[in-house]
């Protein structure tokens, strides 16, 4: 087996050593999470990153994401 950092991530997928069981976005309150706009408030259109919850317990960012693959060959 080996790991690949990669950006596509879906409930199920097996990453970071468990499954990932939910994926949600990150709260207006987490700093960097979304861009300021021009008038002072935040967009919670499009965040930086998303927040991957996993069967062990942990949350990730999404750019901390790193899937295990099989060795194919």
């Amino acid at each position: 087996m080996y790991t690949r950092k990669i950006k596509h991530y879906a409930v199920g997928m097996k990453a970071n050593d468990s499954t990932i069981t939910r994926i949600t976005p990150p709260e207006v309150s987490e700093e960097g999470a979304y861009i300021n706009q021009w008038h002072g408030v935040f967009l919670k259109k499009n965040p930086r990153w998303m927040n991957i919850h996993l069967a062990s317990g942990k949350t990730i960012k999404s750019t901390d994401f790193i899937r295990t693959i099989a060795d194919v060959v």
